[in-house]
């Protein structure tokens, strides 16, 4: 369905270009996210969800800008292509679908905690404290990265022996058991994608619901100016975290069809017969998921005051040391 030669330009454009352009300035931001973040504290359970959240997507981002460096006409043209296969599979490619699902947990438990807060606001707020969101993203960080392990035993980087051109290169040595071993991360990454991906969007439209009710019921039952500045506070952060969920969404749903084709239709990977749509379609996933970790500071920006106060205080100040110091 497709040939080699198109697979070969398509993945130049976006492993190389556009990979590039959203790995190095989804770096930057993240990196700004991460500080802005860290400076506000870790009073409020959003910002250390939020905090986890950032350091994920600057994992991905990483990951990207490797990509596009063994993608590179220059690497492919001086370094075996076992080699560039087995750095792209087992130092990349692993960590990269890691660091995504990562994210995506911690993008619906930060959705569903914010669904909870505006339907239950009285009990959850004694439930959901500052040390127990720490614990929850660092739990989640700790066993994904367990379940990942697996995957690294299975596909080890060492030098190996090829009949075809009769020489020894570097590439991937399968472990005894590696079917086993991958088998069991791959059923870990399919079960945390779609698990994230359903919470997502319940707590999504659960979200709007709870919104739509408080809104009328608050206009048939109050009127106080001060009544409809906290109802605007937090309606403001609900809807940031609204317009993070549906990016996650629109960015995340090929990913979610892909993984579950993969599992009914045996082709449909890089052994099979329909290895080059399967190589094509996963390109697509990746560029989503630099996207999704990209855009997310202009979300903050626009929708979060606290956010945009801290980011311009920062930034203005360093601004003012640098102008200083030219002055000295």
């Amino acid at each position: 369905m497709i040939s080699d030669g198109f697979l070969a330009a398509f993945l130049g454009i976006n492993l190389v270009v556009i990979s590039t352009v959203l790995g190095l300035t989804g770096i930057v931001f993240n990196i700004i996210n991460i500080t802005v973040f860290a400076s506000l504290g870790f009073s409020d359970t959003t910002n250390i969800s939020l905090l986890g959240l950032a350091v994920a997507d600057l994992g991905v981002l990483v990951t990207v800008i490797g990509y596009s460096v063994t993608y590179n006409p220059l690497t492919v043209q001086v370094t075996p292509f076992e080699t560039i296969d087995a750095v792209n599979y087992v130092v990349l490619g692993t960590p990269h679908v890691l660091f995504c699902r990562i994210a995506g947990c911690l993008t619906a438990f930060i959705t569903f905690e914010r669904f909870m807060c505006v339907a239950f606001p009285l009990h959850v707020k004694s439930i959901v404290t500052p040390k127990r969101t720490t614990l929850v993203v660092l739990s989640i960080y700790i066993i994904l990265v367990a379940c990942t392990l697996p995957q690294f035993l299975a596909n080890q980087i060492a030098p190996r022996f090829n009949p075809q051109s009769n020489v020894t290169v570097i590439g991937i040595v399968l472990s005894p058991n590696a079917d086993q071993l991958e088998n069991f991360t791959l059923t870990v990454d399919i079960v945390a994608q779609v698990a994230s991906f359903v919470v997502v969007v319940a707590s999504t439209l659960g979200l709007v619901r709870s919104l739509v009710t408080i809104a009328k019921w608050r206009s048939c039952t109050s009127s106080s100016s001060q009544s409809l500045q906290v109802s605007g506070r937090d309606k403001q952060l609900v809807k940031m975290v609204l317009l993070i969920s549906v990016v996650f969404i629109c960015c995340s749903l090929p990913t979610v069809v892909g993984n579950l084709v993969m599992i009914f239709v045996k082709d449909f990977n890089t052994k099979g017969r329909n290895k080059n749509l399967f190589i094509f379609v996963c390109v697509i996933f990746f560029i989503l998921d630099a996207i999704n970790s990209t855009i997310n500071i202009f979300i903050y920006l626009r929708m979060s005051s606290k956010f945009r106060e801290k980011f311009w205080s920062i930034f203005q100040l360093r601004s003012e040391d640098k102008r200083k110091g030219r002055l000295k």
